[in-house]
């Protein structure tokens, strides 16, 4: 009996593959869903995201998990808010405790039950969106954390373009981590950020590709993890020492400075790079090519004296 192959057909062609400066763009789209707009602040939030050329559509506020959906002609973007005041208070949200989801995946608890105040909600507001509208889903810190569970969540998640996150802690075990294998995850750390490390053992792990951002602001890419792990220690001793808060490179301010340098270098390297393939490419050309005859003819002789 032949296979029938035609389900694997329709392809997910709206998954994006990672970008410099679509890291920037989703950091400052979880940096605007700290703006207030639930307390009066939501003329602004519009003002902020027509910068990015984005239309504010929902916004989200029940309890401590916030954030707003936004759309352009291109895509939407769902970005949630993190643990604000004290950042400090982002290892107080973790519950070391699991929950089991119907796939069997442990879940942190406390997380889980921040995403289910607003589950319902977000996929009433994304049924209405255009279902050829590419969604993505971005968040720091704690905001991180609901992004991820949101990415195993929404259906269907072939419509995710990507999930990007920032200081995201530990969300889940290795079956969580299997779950968001259906998504392009991002994960950006930030050099001596501790957040991403908690919490310690339990099963938990990190999900999705990568980008370690160094002192320096630059980027690499799924680091040895020896080096990203001595490169962490140095980061963190440092500022520790230095009487300097460790939380100092959890903010997502510090995120979205250092993406936007990174982007902004990659954009310059890549002129420059096109810049110098094009002079090599004019002086390799000759200056007066001897074209061949057309198709069909002799070629004349010379005329004699």
């Amino acid at each position: 009996m032949t296979a029938d192959f035609s389900p694997l057909l329709n392809l997910p062609f709206r998954r994006a593959a990672y970008s410099d400066r679509t890291s920037w763009y989703m950091a400052r789209c979880s940096q605007l869903a700290y703006t207030h707009f639930e307390d009066g602040q939501e003329p602004q939030l519009r003002s902020d995201l027509k910068e990015l050329d984005l239309e504010f559509v929902h916004g989200l506020a029940r309890d401590k998990t916030c954030g707003f959906l936004a759309r352009n002609d291109r895509f939407a973007v769902l970005a949630f808010r993190g643990t604000e005041k004290n950042m400090e208070n982002i290892l107080s949200d973790i519950d070391i405790r699991f929950h089991h989801d119907r796939s069997g995946a442990k879940v942190d608890r406390g997380f889980t039950d921040a995403y289910a105040l607003v589950a319902k909600e977000i996929n009433d507001a994304i049924y209405k969106l255009d279902p050829g509208l590419p969604l993505y889903i971005t968040g720091h810190s704690l905001g991180g954390a609901l992004a991820a569970i949101a990415s195993t969540r929404i259906r269907p998640s072939d419509r995710i373009a990507a999930c990007y996150t920032y200081g995201c802690p530990r969300v889940g075990d290795a079956e969580f981590v299997n779950e968001l294998w259906r998504v392009p995850v991002y994960r950006q750390v930030h050099s001596s950020d501790i957040v991403p490390r908690a919490p310690f053992g339990f099963g938990y792990r990190q999900a999705g590709d990568l980008r370690y951002i160094k002192p320096s602001r630059t980027l690499v890419e799924n680091p040895d993890s020896v080096l990203f792990f001595l490169s962490f220690l140095f980061s963190f001793l440092t500022l520790l020492f230095g009487r300097k808060t460790v939380f100092l490179n959890h903010r997502i301010a510090g995120y979205v400075d250092a993406l936007q340098a990174w982007a902004i270098q990659r954009l310059k390297l890549d002129a420059e790079a096109k810049s110098a393939q094009a002079t090599a490419d004019a002086i390799a050309r000759p200056a007066n090519p001897v074209l061949p005859p057309p198709s069909g003819t002799q070629p004349t002789s010379p005329a004699k004296p």
